[in-house]
């Protein structure tokens, strides 16, 4: 289940042991031109949740991939979409933000400081339309790259597994995957 109160979800895993969630990030889907990689739709078929870090661009894409699974996204700086810049989502163990990134782009550091002012332990972002992973102070950073308009990287997609048990933000497991 999942609750909004301002802005903070609160997912309840009905004793689930792990969840599924989906990251997506700079899809820029238009009209014209694009639509979702099959293997996204694939990929996250069996996804408790989904993620977009933004540059979604059409409301059609939040609505194909909430076929699959409920969609928690962000604005990104070519969104005219009525979502917030930043969304917070508490867990059982961890609290999790996704904010594009558009002004901290490679900026690890500073995605890491905005992570620690919004406190929380893990920050998805967007933006750079590159996968990166990375621990700074025990805040994990997740960028899960562009699924159809990737810069200097293949396209891409992730999926994170969060498991009751885990602790600490290093033992969760985060996937990319090659579109």
């Amino acid at each position: 289940m999942i609750f909004c109160i301002k802005n903070i979800y609160q997912i309840s895993s009905i004793k689930i042991s792990i969840m599924l969630i989906g990251l997506i990030s700079d899809t820029h889907i238009t009209q014209k031109r694009g639509k979702l990689p099959e293997k996204v739709i694939e990929e996250f078929d069996s996804a408790d949740l989904i993620i977009h870090a933004g540059d979604i661009t059409q409301q059609r894409v939040i609505d194909e991939l909430e076929e699959i699974a409920p969609v928690i996204a962000v604005l990104g700086n070519n969104d005219k979409l009525d979502l917030n810049e930043t969304e917070v989502i508490e867990l059982e163990n961890f609290k999790i933000a996704v904010n594009h990134g558009t002004r901290y782009s490679n900026d690890f550091d500073k995605l890491s400081k905005l992570a620690f002012d919004l406190n929380v332990d893990v920050l998805i972002t967007g933006h750079t339309h590159k996968p990166h992973f990375e621990i700074i102070k025990g805040i994990l950073l997740i960028n899960p790259g562009s699924s159809n308009r990737p810069i200097k990287s293949d396209a891409s997609v992730a999926v994170m597994n969060i498991d009751d048990e885990q602790k600490h933000v290093k033992d969760i497991e985060v996937k990319f995957i090659e579109l």
